[in-house]
């Protein structure tokens, strides 16, 4: 009988890939069930765009009031177009890991930082590889 014994490819964070399996917090994933693995990018909402208009009719509302009974409106019409664009500026894509295996598709993870699920696709690829 064969003894398998495991070795660490990368340990981040709640991140572990081993060259039989792979943990991702308190979820555990058998590298003979995976057949391949992929990384997805999501790009950054848009949603803030949809406040913009709100603060843009506010800004409006408060410009064609005759009588400046809702001034107030036309300042934070202006804060909410400028902090709703700068939520947009300062939001980031996510990528996520995805996983196929018999069972189908899953996202095992997500981060903005892209580096970080490069090296953990990169080292599951080496697992998935490892088994032969």
């Amino acid at each position: 009988m064969t003894e398998l014994n495991e070795t660490t490819i990368l340990q981040e964070g709640l991140v572990k890939i081993t060259n039989l399996r792979t943990v991702v917090g308190t979820k555990t994933y058998p590298i003979s069930d995976i057949t391949s693995v992929n990384i997805t990018k999501q790009e950054k909402s848009k949603r803030p765009f949809l406040v913009v208009i709100g603060g843009i009719l506010l800004v409006i509302w408060a410009m064609l009031d005759q009588t400046a009974q809702f001034a107030e409106l036309f300042n934070i019409g202006i804060a909410i177009i400028v902090a709703s664009i700068t939520f947009f500026i300062l939001a980031k894509p996510t990528y996520t890991v995805q996983i196929w295996s018999a069972s189908g598709e899953s996202n095992i993870l997500r981060s903005t930082d892209q580096s970080y699920v490069q090296r953990i696709v990169g080292a599951m690829n080496q697992a998935i590889a490892s088994k032969g």
